[in-house]
């Protein structure tokens, strides 16, 4: 038998008095779930430095690895979705589309460049 004996079953500790990190200051890492301060994840190109994981990054983190000094020129940058044939599942498409781009603040799923690599000529399209 323990000789300390809680008066209260579990750990009770209110929202106010917990701890939270702010948001985009870490992330975890999805292989090896270990915590990876932001900062050192760009600089070491997303890839964990744990475990090596290559962690998932969206165009705009894909073009700052790629292209010399981050300097391009995006193509097609008002280029958007149709709905040519009125596509309707659960909502109408054009909903979807709406709410992709408020979420992403892209205007569309892909998203092309033109710059330079190690002095090279480059292009890419990228999701």
């Amino acid at each position: 038998m323990a000789w300390f004996k809680r008066e209260n079953k579990g750990i009770i500790t209110t929202t106010e008095e917990k701890k939270e990190a702010p948001d985009g200051v870490w992330n975890k890492c999805p292989n090896c779930k270990k915590p990876l301060h932001q900062a050192e994840l760009q600089e070491n190109k997303y890839v964990c430095h744990y475990c090596n994981y290559h962690l998932r990054v969206g165009s705009k983190e894909y073009f700052e690895v790629l292209f010399d000094n981050n300097e391009f020129k995006e193509l097609f940058p008002n280029l958007t979705s149709g709905d040519p044939l009125n596509f309707n599942d659960n909502k109408p498409y054009t909903d979807r589309i709406i709410e992709s781009q408020a979420k992403t603040g892209l205007k569309d799923a892909i998203r092309a460049g033109v710059g330079k690599i190690e002095g090279q000529d480059l292009v890419i399209a990228c999701m």
